[in-house]
């Protein structure tokens, strides 16, 4: 897909986006800009194939440079992610350049704004969300560099050619669940607000990785779904479509960037905003988005939260889904939703009525709970042969564990009961195997022993495309180390949704 950078969609404004500026406005703008390394002069040989998006953000560029901002935000994917902890880059001069993709002359230094770093940290402290720097004994534990990532280094590069009299902020989109993901990104606007600092938030990030044939990653016909609605969302100023993205949708699309745009709306949450799609295309099967967001001057009163919108309308989805949810499904919903709204332990029995569960009480098999919310694991608990007199009875009781006794994660509660989405994997007959060879990912599930300790994978799990990765992370919950030997065995799964 390829549009002009000039000539794409774009929201039309009564007046010009500079023009309408004022400096009451602690977020002067917000850019999605891409960060592929290929655009950058040094790193490809010969000409390139995305025009439109080296053109696109030169013209992002000098309206940056009519901006003039205090401080630049930046959000990168490729920042260190953690699941629990939302990591800021920490250096009196931040340093970075594009050396690992041969041009080592493409490099910028600028100086941090060490005091917006530290009232962003104070807020986020504030809110319960952890979020801060590391030390260098946490950076070389975690294997960290201090150098700048290129989701970081690309868009900057074009922009500080422009006006580079910016200091900078550099942060992880984070692996946290979205919805405060969101509230860090209202945050960072609070933080700049009190101190009164004028800045512009860049949501760094190449959407679908998987787009077209052309891509080396694949091609996934949610790449292209995924990447049409991102635009549209920007094209038409319409956040919550964006933030309403399905979950399966985006993990299959193999997206890099969802979590910074989540962040960016977060920093406009409230405000009604101007919204323009300057380029979109996908020349090597993989997403560059270029777009730009600002404020509202002409509607300044606050406006319902895009989020709440957008779950919202999950939570509408997520109703009609249960309606039609499979009888494993119903029985691990119904069975942990009673004893969490009203202490109330339901019995396999109580399900004996249930329109084409028979088979539920007939057979035993071993079976994974899986919850999930917001597209995040919430909990997930199974047995690897039956435990019980039937399956039923086996759902009910890894319902109630996924949900209250999985360790990784605190007890489910009412609060959270409508944004849970459940899955049932019945397991069939474990059957030893002599090579990895004989395993697939996407179709067979996994158990690593090696004497007392073993672990297990599912199969078809998002994120996990080879059988490399599958034993990795089977051996690692199985705690047996690398070079160790240890047995294989392999299942198959019926999945439930």
């Amino acid at each position: 897909m390829y549009l002009p950078a000039e000539t794409i969609c774009r929201t039309v404004y009564r007046k010009s986006v500079i023009d309408c500026m004022s400096e009451e406005y602690d977020v002067l703008a917000g850019y999605v800009l891409p960060h592929p390394p290929v655009i950058v002069p040094g790193v490809n040989r010969g000409p390139h194939e995305a025009a439109a998006t080296e053109a696109a953000m030169r013209q992002l560029a000098g309206e940056f440079a009519r901006i003039r901002p205090e401080t630049v935000v930046i959000l990168s994917p490729h920042a260190p992610m953690f699941s629990d902890y939302l990591f800021m880059y920490d250096a009196t001069v931040l340093t970075g350049s594009l050396g690992r993709f041969g041009a080592g002359q493409a490099s910028l230094s600028l100086p941090q704004d060490q005091e917006l770093h530290q009232e962003i940290r104070r807020c986020l402290e504030l809110a319960g969300i952890n979020g801060g720097s590391l030390s260098p004994e946490q950076m070389r534990r975690h294997q960290i560099e201090a150098e700048l990532d290129h989701g970081v280094v690309v868009p900057l590069y074009f922009l500080a050619q422009a006006y580079s009299g910016f200091k900078l902020v550099a942060l992880s989109c984070s692996n946290l669940p979205l919805p405060q993901i969101y509230q860090a990104g209202s945050l960072i606007r609070q933080a700049a607000a009190r101190l009164n600092r004028r800045i512009v938030i860049i949501a760094s990030g190449d959407q679908s990785h998987k787009v077209n044939e052309q891509s080396p990653y694949g091609v996934s016909p949610e790449g292209a779904q995924y990447d049409a609605q991102v635009a549209a969302s920007f094209r038409d100023g319409d956040l919550v479509r964006l933030l309403s993205i399905d979950v399966q949708v985006r993990q299959r699309s193999a997206e890099c960037g969802y979590r910074s745009l989540v962040m960016l709306c977060g920093a406009f949450s409230r405000r009604a905003v101007r919204s323009r799609l300057v380029s979109y295309e996908a020349p090597y099967g993989i997403g560059y988005c270029v777009a730009a967001l600002h404020s509202d001057p002409e509607r300044p009163e606050p406006i319902d939260d895009v989020l709440e919108l957008a779950l919202s309308r999950q939570r509408e989805l997520n109703d009609a889904r249960r309606k039609q949810a499979s009888p494993p499904v119903q029985i691990a919903r119904q069975t942990l939703e009673a004893y969490v709204r009203e202490h109330q332990t339901c019995r396999a029995g109580d399900f004996s009525g249930l329109t084409g569960a028979e088979f539920l009480f007939r057979e035993q098999a071993g079976a994974f709970v899986s919850l999930k919310k917001f597209g995040e694991l919430r909990g997930c608990i199974g047995t690897t042969a039956p435990t019980t007199d039937s399956l039923a009875d086996e759902i009910v009781q890894n319902a109630l564990s996924a949900g209250l006794r999985d360790p990784r994660f605190e007890p489910v509660t009412a609060g959270e009961l409508a944004d849970l989405v459940y899955s049932v994997d019945v397991l069939g007959t474990a059957e030893p195997i002599a090579d990895k060879s004989e395993l697939d990912p996407a179709k067979y599930g996994v158990i690593v022993r090696s004497g007392s300790r073993s672990g297990l994978l599912l199969p078809d799990l998002e994120g996990v495309d080879t059988v490399e990765e599958q034993l990795a992370i089977a051996c690692r919950k199985a705690g047996i180390r690398a070079g160790e030997p240890y047995q294989m065995l392999r299942f198959q799964v019926t999945r439930y949704t």
